[in-house]
C-alpha cells in the first residue's frame, strides 16, 4: 500500500502541495485527477523519490520512502513501472532497446535473458501474438521487424504500448502512469484505457494513473482522488464521484455530463 501523510511542497514562493493525504490501495487502479497546475504530477514525483517533501510522510509498503537508504530506495524504483506522458522513448534506439534499457543499465548482459524479457513484455501489450504461440514462424517473424522499429516507424499508439512495455520490464508490483492518453485520439486513448485495465487484471499490480481525462477515470478507476489547488477535495470510488455535490468537482465534471457519463 503507498500512503501520504499532509505531504507539503513549495518551489521558491509557489507552495504546490498544501497537505496531501491520500491513500492507494493494493491491487488497485487509483486515478489522480485535477486541472493543469494542481499538483498531479509533482506529487507522483514524491511518490518515486525524485522531489523530497518540505512536510509530510510518504510511506510504501510501510516504509518512508525520504528514510530509507539509497540502497533501498533503488530497489523500490526496481519494483516501480513508470510510464511517462508522451512515452518519452529514445528516437535513436530500436523498440527493442528501449524496452530492456533498465536491464542493461542494471547490469544484465545476457541476449537471451533480454530477448525473452523483450518477447514478453511486448505480447503483453498487445503488439505481439499471445506467447503460446512464440515458437510459431508468424511470432518469430513480427517479433524480428518490430524489435528493429525506431519509434519514428511507430504510431502514436503504438509508442504508448512500447512504453508500457518498457514499465513491465522486471514484473514491477507497482506502474504509474502519467497522463497515458494525452495527445490521442479517442480511439487509441480508450485502446490505452482498456490496455491499463486489462494489465492491472492480469498482473495483478497496483497501479496510479495521472490524468485529466475523465473518460478514462470512468473507463479504468476503482478510486479517484481529485486535487485542488494542492489538496485533495475528492476520495473515493467513481460512483460517490459521481454524486459529490463539491462545487470544485462539480465544475470539474459538468462539462462531460451532456455526455452522458
Amino acid at each position: 500500500m503507498i500512503e501520504l501523510r499532509g505531504i507539503r511542497k513549495s518551489f521558491g514562493q509557489k507552495e504546490v502541495l498544501k497537505g496531501v493525504d491520500l491513500v492507494i490501495p493494493t491491487g488497485s487502479t487509483t486515478c489522480v485527477i485535477g486541472k493543469s497546475g494542481s499538483g498531479k504530477s509533482v506529487l507522483l514525483k514524491h511518490i518515486v523519490g525524485l522531489l523530497h517533501a518540505d512536510a509530510g510522510t510518504v510511506l510504501i509498503d510501510g516504509k518512508d520512502v525520504d528514510q530509507i537508504s539509497r540502497k533501498d530506495l533503488f530497489d523500490l524504483r526496481r519494483r516501480i513501472g513508470y510510464v511517462f506522458q508522451g512515452a518519452a522513448l529514445f528516437d535513436s534506439l530500436s523498440v527493442f532497446d528501449n524496452v530492456v534499457i533498465s536491464l542493461v543499465e542494471h547490469g544484465e548482459r545476457s541476449e537471451t535473458v533480454l530477448e525473452s524479457e523483450a518477447r514478453r513484455v511486448l505480447s503483453s501489450v498487445g503488439l505481439l501474438p499471445d506467447l503460446t504461440e512464440e515458437g510459431s514462424p508468424l511470432f518469430a517473424r513480427e517479433y524480428q521487424i518490430l524489435r528493429n522499429k525506431k519509434p519514428s516507424d511507430l504510431s502514436g499508439g503504438m509508442r504508448k504500448r512500447v512504453g508500457v512495455a518498457r514499465a513491465l520490464v522486471g514484473s514491477p508490483d507497482y506502474i504509474f502512469y502519467d497522463e497515458p492518453t494525452t495527445g490521442l485520439d479517442p480511439v487509441t486513448s480508450q485502446q490505452i484505457d482498456d490496455l491499463i485495465g486489462d494489465l492491472a487484471s492480469k498482473l495483478k499490480v497496483t497501479s496510479l494513473v495521472i490524468t485529466h481525462d475523465m473518460f478514462s477515470i470512468f473507463n479504468i478507476a476503482d478510486h479517484v482522488a481529485m486535487l485542488v489547488d494542492g489538496v485533495v477535495r475528492f476520495q473515493g470510488d467513481v460512483p460517490a464521484l459521481r454524486e459529490c455535490a463539491d462545487e470544485e468537482v462539480v465544475d470539474f465534471l459538468s462539462r462531460y455530463v451532456a455526455e452522458g457519463f
